[in-house]
C-alpha cells in the first residue's frame, strides 16, 4: 500500500487501463451513495420522532444501516486510493495525478465517460477541464514517484 505522501503518476494510457477497475468501484460508490441519500431523511425523521414522542423502534435499525453503508463506502474509497486515483465526489468524479511539461496536473474522468479525455490544473477542478490532445503526457514515465 502506498504511503500518503507518495503519489502515483499516470499517463493517459495508464489511467485508461485502470478504468475497468475504477468503473466497477465507482458503480458501487454511486449505488451505496444513492441508498444512503434515501436513508438519511428517514434517519432524521426517526430522530425527530424520538425527541418528540419517545423511542422510535426504527431509529436503531436505521442507524445500523447507515453505519453499514458508510463502512462499505469507506472500503470503496480505500480501493480507489490503492489504485492511485482520487475520488472527487459522489457525482462520479475521479482524478489521476499526472505530469504535464514537468508540473503536476490531474487527468479527469467522470463516471459514464468512455475514457479519460480531460485534464485540469490541480487548483482548477472540474470547471477547468480541458480536452486531452494527442500526445499529451505520452513521455511520462510509468509508475514514476516524485522526488522529495
Amino acid at each position: 500500500m502506498r504511503q500518503r505522501d507518495e503519489l502515483r503518476l499516470f499517463t493517459v494510457e495508464e489511467a485508461n487501463r485502470a478504468l475497468s477497475l475504477v468503473r466497477r468501484i465507482m458503480a458501487d460508490i454511486m449505488e451505496e451513495n444513492a441508498l444512503l441519500q434515501e436513508l438519511l431523511p428517514q434517519l432524521k425523521e426517526a430522530r425527530q420522532m424520538t425527541r418528540r414522542y419517545g423511542p422510535d423502534p426504527s431509529l436503531e435499525a436505521l442507524r445500523e444501516e447507515v453505519a453499514s453503508i458508510s463502512a462499505r463506502l469507506e472500503g470503496y474509497l480505500k480501493e480507489l486510493s490503492q489504485v492511485g486515483c482520487l475520488f472527487k465526489g459522489p457525482q462520479g468524479l475521479v482524478d489521476f495525478y499526472a505530469l504535464q511539461e514537468g508540473r503536476p496536473v490531474f487527468l479527469c474522468w467522470r463516471y459514464g465517460e468512455p475514457e479519460v479525455g480531460y485534464w485540469h490544473e490541480l487548483d482548477d477542478g472540474f470547471a477547468g477541464r480541458r480536452p486531452i490532445k494527442e500526445g499529451f503526457l505520452a513521455a511520462s514515465p510509468s509508475g514514476h514517484e516524485p522526488e522529495g
